[in-house]
């Protein structure tokens, strides 16, 4: 419940500084480090794409080393926003 709580507030949220415009291409179709096909993440600075967290973490350690902070729930165009300076839901 408290996910849905925070996507649902996330959509009235105010928009965050760190999304680039626009959105980086995706470079891959899997996890450039573990080659995973599930649940991916886009950087939306340079179109990395790295697993989630709840695998190898690969697209939060891309984003904490490049300066990168905002990702998209892969596809982009359906899924979350988040970004790691702001440590929030954004978009």
């Amino acid at each position: 419940m408290d996910l849905i709580r925070r996507l649902a507030d996330s959509a009235s949220a105010a928009a965050c500084e760190h999304i680039p415009a626009p959105t980086a291409t995706p470079q891959a179709d899997r996890c450039q480090e573990c080659g995973s096909t599930w649940n991916l993440r886009l950087c939306a600075t340079c179109g990395h794409v790295g697993c989630c967290e709840s695998q190898h973490g690969d697209a939060r350690t891309h984003a904490l080393a490049s300066g990168h902070p905002v990702i998209y729930q892969m596809p982009a165009e359906s899924g979350f926003i988040w970004c790691y300076a702001e440590r929030r839901y954004v978009g």
